[in-house]
């Protein structure tokens, strides 16, 4: 995927205090979590972070980490931990979201088979990063299988960690932007440390078919998933 792209921007003067909708459009790669040894889809956070008063606002994330349900699987601690930071830095906690404790309905999605689309009301005119991870569980590969070298088990069933995009866009009606891969988590532990260094990642990373963000006039649009 390439770098941020701005294309059109429509010269206009909106009022003070004016909104416009982000968009967020994420098409999925299925034969990618299909041959994974579960085959099931992936797990999936999207995030913007205020580029003037590096303020944290979760757009979406799917239901198994949000709500901590891991039912008939093992709990993955290890599925979306980047997020998992910002989202304690959002909302002043410290861990995961538990099943007594889970993030909120509003942020909180189906997990997406084929796409997820989703829009964010935010001030015309206002700067952000946005950050995608996602991570597809049992994704092994040569050089992240489920036992290592060395005889350390992958316990949570991770494979191939999760991958980090980042994008950057600003507010204003017509522009749009795509992200590009900024790094992975860790296959064994939950850590919030980014590594740059993405060798050895093979399929996990053609799980995106595509990703782009574009500004549009609010037109009473809600979150959907398919």
């Amino acid at each position: 995927m390439g770098g941020c792209a701005r294309d059109s921007v429509a010269e206009t003067s909106p009022d003070r205090g004016a909104t416009v909708g982000l968009t967020f459009q994420l098409d999925l790669n299925r034969e990618v979590y299909e041959d994974s040894a579960w085959g099931d889809p992936p797990q999936i956070a999207l995030w913007l972070r205020n580029e003037m008063n590096g303020s944290i606002r979760t757009v979406a994330v799917t239901h198994r980490t949000a709500a901590c349900d891991w039912e008939g699987k093992v709990e993955c601690s290890v599925a979306l931990p980047y997020w998992v930071g910002f989202y304690n830095r959002e909302m002043g906690t410290q861990g995961p979201p538990m099943w007594n404790q889970p993030a909120a309905d509003a942020i909180t999605c189906a997990t997406p088979r084929a796409a997820l689309t989703t829009r964010v009301d935010v001030p015309y005119g206002s700067r952000w990063e946005y950050f995608v991870e996602v991570n597809v569980s049992g994704d092994f590969s040569a050089c992240f299988p489920r036992l290592s070298a060395d005889g350390r088990p992958d316990r949570y069933g991770n494979g191939q960690p999760s991958l980090v995009y980042r994008g950057r866009i600003e507010a204003t009606e017509g522009r749009t932007s795509r992200p590009e891969l900024i790094g992975r988590t860790d296959q064994y532990r939950p850590s919030q440390n980014l590594i740059e260094e993405t060798g050895g990642i093979t399929n996990a990373g053609q799980l995106i078919d595509s990703f782009i963000v574009s500004c549009q006039r609010n037109q009473g649009f809600s979150k959907v998933q398919k």
